[in-house]
């Protein structure tokens, strides 16, 4: 395990040497914030891999289970109990990165969240990833022991959780991290729902949610279906953002919203799963066929074998991000063009403007490399966001001379 060790030492020297000193960042400020951005993803993106490989290699799901049987014989008692060592170790290993990446966006003032807080929402997140950690592996491990292709049964199960994230998780989760209101009454609030109202929305929810006590950074959202839809603005775009630039991005979200565009998120996130699901469960087979089996007595569904399950499936979600990155680009980019088909010629130049004043906010890399792009961007970059927008400035001056 040192070489292991010694040789992922070697990659974030390798890593954080090339994004720092060599990677052609292309940024509205001095900062070479973005860089380290990338430097960070890619140093945090084989932990999980190492982790459960460790756990894998010196067998300690071995001895957590000799251990956790001593105590009870109950599956669900088991596995909550595992789940959680898992999530204590991987939790661990990505802390010092995560320590790190709060000092440096406090340092470069795209955060200014408090370490309370911090801590605070660092404990949701393990809880959440614990209870759902356990809630998957224990289903996994009953439908395996049952039928041959427990791979169907766990995806289906995946339907009532689609359903939670996109109809339950804004009204119930989202709220215990943020502060969820009514936008305050004003002539933004008034030019908003004038929007909302020409644009034909009428049962989807306006909130403003309170980020400025963590970053300084803009945004704005959609989520939600049917009755608890919702278009979310941050704060700090309502207080950050000329009225202009905001209702450009008003018209962008309406755009997913108008374009049906979480439905098709989900959708997607369906297939993909039942496809992951599948390939998995070949793996797996395979692997237990021609390894587990001579190594251990234990069968398939035992927990001792569950760290190669989440190994095989974390590789394979990671192949498959850039397949879901470049959907997500691509919804965005409808977003964007619905915003740019309702807008006048001024409000195109006030989102322009709104890209430049987010990306110099932010600190973001505006052009990045073809292979960032890939395994990094939900969104176009900020750069081609732009040239789409001065393209059809471009036309419309082109054909007014034309039709003059």
């Amino acid at each position: 395990m040192k070489k292991l060790l010694a040789a992922y030492l070697f990659f974030l020297m390798i890593i954080w040497g090339y994004f720092l000193f060599f990677y052609p960042l292309d940024t509205y400020t001095s900062s070479h914030y973005a860089a380290m951005a990338h430097a960070m993803y890619f140093s945090k993106l084989p932990l999980e891999w190492l982790l459960l490989y460790t756990i894998i290699k010196k067998g300690w799901s071995i001895a957590w289970m000799d251990r956790i049987e001593q105590f009870t014989g109950r599956l669900w008692l088991k596995t909550l109990f595992f789940s959680l060592l898992l999530t204590v170790a991987y939790q661990f290993v990505r802390l010092p990165f995560n320590v790190i990446w709060f000092a440096i966006s406090r340092k470069e003032g795209t955060s200014n969240q408090t370490v309370g807080n911090w801590f605070y929402e660092l404990g949701l997140d393990s809880l959440f990833f614990w209870l759902i950690l356990a809630a998957g592996i224990y289903a996994a491990l009953i439908l395996m022991g049952r039928f041959k292709n427990w791979w169907f049964g766990l995806w289906l199960l995946a339907l009532p959780a689609a359903v939670f994230v996109v109809y339950i998780q804004p009204v119930w989760i989202d709220p215990l991290y943020e502060d969820f209101t009514a936008m305050e009454p004003g002539p933004l609030r008034t030019a908003i729902e004038d929007l909302t109202e020409k644009a034909g929305l009428e049962d989807a929810t306006l909130l403003q949610v309170d980020m400025s006590e963590k970053t300084t950074t803009f945004n704005a959202y959609v989520t939600g279906i049917m009755g608890n839809a919702r278009i979310v603005l941050w704060d700090t775009t309502l207080k950050g953002m000329p009225q202009e630039e905001v209702l450009f991005i008003l018209n962008h979200e309406i755009g997913h919203y108008l374009k049906h565009h979480v439905y098709i998120g989900v959708a997607g996130y369906l297939l993909l799963s039942l496809l992951l699901l599948y390939a998995g469960a070949l793996v797996y087979r395979v692997v237990y066929k021609n390894v587990l089996t001579k190594q251990s007595s234990s069968s398939g569904n035992d927990l001792r074998a569950v760290p190669i399950l989440l190994l095989i499936f974390s590789l394979l979600l990671t192949a498959a991000q850039p397949l879901s990155l470049a959907v997500s680009r691509q919804i965005e980019a409808s977003a964007d063009r619905y915003a740019v088909e309702k807008s006048d010629s001024d409000q195109l130049r006030a989102g322009i403007s709104s890209f430049h004043r987010m990306a110099e906010q932010s600190k973001s890399d505006v052009n990045p490399a073809f292979w960032i792009k890939w395994m990094r961007y939900s969104h176009p970059p900020i750069q081609e966001r732009i040239d789409r927008i001065e393209k059809e400035l471009t036309d419309r001056e082109t054909n007014s001379s034309s039709s003059s």
